[in-house]
């Protein structure tokens, strides 16, 4: 049996979505042109106390507590998925780009062996933001990452934060194949309030 990649399983529901969409255009009724889409409007970060929700448990920390860094592992069909946040003040003169590299930098560091796959433009809760996809070895299991970094508003200041959020998976467990349609799918519904 031959085990299809990651990217081959993402590529193919992709392919099949893609096709799904243009017969279905191509048997639709002709209508006039849509408008545009509009842009996603910007989301600041707020002042609000921090918490965790699981199992239906909420804990909520008293005002004043903000997270910093988080790193947590969620479990998907038994299958694990360390998710790591990381929020920081952005001092005067640091843009995206150099955020963003030295975020991947300090990926190196935790992970030698580290191989970018890709890098490309994002958007974060209506942010430009960066995104690049990363494969290293634990041994000689596979790990694959996905990195989102963006600099966000902050509300009711004149100041920004960085923001990064990224994900680890194994991505020869079957459970985890559309892992990263899902992580993407949770990152757009940070503009969701």
């Amino acid at each position: 049996m031959t085990r299809t990649s990651l990217y081959d399983r993402i590529s193919a529901k992709r392919i099949a979505l893609e096709e799904a969409a243009r017969l279905e255009q191509q048997n639709a009724p002709i209508v006039e042109a849509e408008a545009e889409a509009e842009p996603v409007a910007v989301v600041a970060l707020q002042d609000t106390p921090s918490s965790f929700n699981f199992g239906g448990f909420n804990l909520a920390f008293p005002s004043g507590f903000n997270f910093r860094d988080i790193q947590t592992t969620i479990e998907h069909e038994g299958e694990p998925i360390i998710l790591t946040i990381n929020r920081r003040d952005v001092a005067q003169g640091q843009n995206l780009e150099n955020l963003f590299d030295g975020s991947v930098q300090s990926f190196h560091t935790i992970y030698p062996g580290l191989r970018i796959i890709r890098q490309r433009e994002y958007s974060l809760a209506g942010n430009a933001a960066k995104c690049v996809d990363f494969h290293f070895k634990t041994g000689h299991a596979e790990r694959h990452g996905r990195l989102v970094g963006a600099i966000v508003p902050v509300a009711g200041r004149d100041e920004v934060q960085w923001l990064n959020i990224s994900c680890v998976i194994d991505p020869t467990k079957p459970a985890l194949s559309l892992w990263l349609v899902d992580f993407d799918s949770m990152l757009d519904g940070l503009t969701a309030r």
